[in-house]
């Protein structure tokens, strides 16, 4: 996933804050922000929290996805804002992170918007 890709992502939804794919292991593969957007971790921060989310996603579906089935989303709500992980469920086992507004509505733009431009982006329907 590229570049392009989050900023697609970007576009699907005026309260979407930040789209970014990371790889398993943690490190952000590609990342943008909503233009004019400040930012509220600084660049270190920022992969700190992704190496963070990762890596706890991962572990979570690991050990949980024979009895619960594969995680579809999952979304944190923070004061400041919201945050969502979506795994692409691809060899590559990578996952798209994303930052919406706190009065942004995570789940039907996932559901609607999001995991639609995923499924497209992999060939899937």
């Amino acid at each position: 996933m590229s570049l392009e890709f989050c900023r697609q992502v970007l576009s699907l939804d005026p309260g979407i804050r930040f789209a970014g794919v990371a790889n398993p292991g943690g490190k952000l593969l590609a990342a943008e922000y909503r233009e004019g957007l400040s930012p509220l971790l600084d660049r270190n921060e920022v992969e700190l929290a992704v190496a963070r989310t990762v890596l706890h996603a991962m572990e979570d579906d690991e050990a949980l996805q024979g009895k619960l089935g594969k995680t579809a989303y999952s979304i944190t709500t923070c004061e400041k804002v919201k945050r969502a992980t979506v795994p692409f469920h691809d060899k590559h086992r990578r996952i798209l992170l994303v930052s919406f507004d706190t009065s942004a509505r995570p789940g039907p733009i996932i559901r609607k918007k999001i995991l639609p431009l995923i499924n497209s982006e992999l060939g899937w329907k």
